[in-house]
């Protein structure tokens, strides 16, 4: 579907009162087009309409006429934390792919104040783990891992017990 396409859906959905349709389409478009501004921004009036803060602040963040007490709203829910809000943002280019001088001096200052914090350089794309990061998402990871390989030893045990006594 294009995107001129996705935003006449959009509007449509809207037209009909359908909020949470508008913002799947919305958060989709924005997820795949991480750098059309335009969508970003829609995005953020549907968070509004739909009583988000926070989320109208998030997709706000890089445009040049945006709510302060919404930008304020995202941030404290990331932890007034650079590193993330560098990774709420969802951006995956350099700065430079930004259609706005506005927005690249935002990315630009996100990007220096989480490399700031993290004591190291940060790319757009960087989603390493980092200090203050939970313990446990580690954990959980290593744990799917095991669970995944005693199910394939179960299989494994199983298909050889059954061809056992058919044999």
């Amino acid at each position: 579907m294009t995107v001129e396409r996705t935003l006449a859906r959009v509007e449509e959905d809207l037209r009909v009162g359908d909020v949470t349709m508008a913002r799947t389409r919305l958060s989709s478009l924005v997820r795949s087009l991480q750098h059309r501004l335009d969508a970003r921004e829609r995005l953020a009036d549907v968070c509004r309409l739909d009583g988000d803060p926070v989320e109208a602040g998030r997709w706000s963040y890089l445009s040049e006429h945006r709510d302060e007490g919404e930008v304020a709203a995202f941030e404290r829910a990331c932890g007034n934390d650079p590193v993330r809000i560098m990774r709420a943002l969802r951006w995956r280019s350099s700065e430079e792919a930004a259609a706005t001088e506005v927005a690249r001096q935002r990315l630009l200052d996100v990007r220096g104040r989480a490399e700031a914090k993290a004591g190291r350089t940060l790319d757009w794309s960087d989603r390493g783990r980092e200090a203050g990061d939970p313990w446990w998402r580690d954990l959980f990871a290593v744990g799917c891992l095991v669970m995944g390989v005693a199910l394939v030893a179960l299989v494994i045990i199983g298909a050889v017990t059954v061809v056992g006594w058919i044999f």
